[in-house]
């Protein structure tokens, strides 16, 4: 045990040695513990190292994120004798990984809206055009009379084809940001 783990838990390293006062599973955060425990475990059953990230509750009372790496030293017949390792603070690296997640899942929220929204305007679009076509068989049926009608109808009509392509462009390129996130 370094003089360093006071600077990380507020906890003198003396009291660490053999276990004397406490452990560094005595600083889990509760949440933490079965995790924790889980990964030590299964990696002594098969006599691999681990690396896991945890919180600790230091002396202060503070949460810190802690990455430890570490592993069971066994004797020569197979026993475990003893565990070593290295933890080291991961505050910085927690806080943004955090803060990333709530980015992407902000990213997430809005291209949801966007697709819905391209929804709506997919089905407008689909009323338009179907209006354009009723638009356009009144103005035949109406002959000379419903020349300029014919040529709204028209128009609508192109609107709508040029708003539908529009729509779906958008639906594919949100689609492409949801999968570029999923990466």
């Amino acid at each position: 045990m370094s003089q360093s783990i006071e600077a990380l838990t507020g906890y003198p390293a003396n009291e660490f040695l053999a276990n004397r006062v406490r452990s560094i599973a005595s600083l889990f955060y509760a949440e933490d513990v079965a995790h924790a425990t889980d990964v030590v475990n299964s990696a002594l059953r098969s006599g691999d190292s681990w690396t896991m990230d945890y919180r600790i509750t230091t002396a202060p009372g503070d949460v810190k994120w802690v990455r430890e790496v570490g592993g069971g030293v066994f004797s020569d017949s197979g026993h475990l004798e003893y565990l070593e390792g290295l933890i080291i603070g991961v505050e910085g690296e927690r806080a943004a990984e955090i803060k990333n997640q709530v980015r992407l899942q902000a990213v997430a929220t809005a291209t949801g809206d966007i697709l819905t929204d391209a929804d709506e305007i997919l089905r407008t679009i689909r009323v338009l055009s179907l209006l354009s076509f009723n638009a356009r068989v009144e103005a035949a049926r109406a002959g000379e009379a419903g020349r300029g009608f014919a040529v709204v109808a028209s128009e609508m009509k192109h609107l709508a084809d040029g708003t539908d392509a529009l729509a779906k462009r958008i639906s594919i390129n949100v689609n492409a940001v949801r999968a570029a996130m999923q990466k």
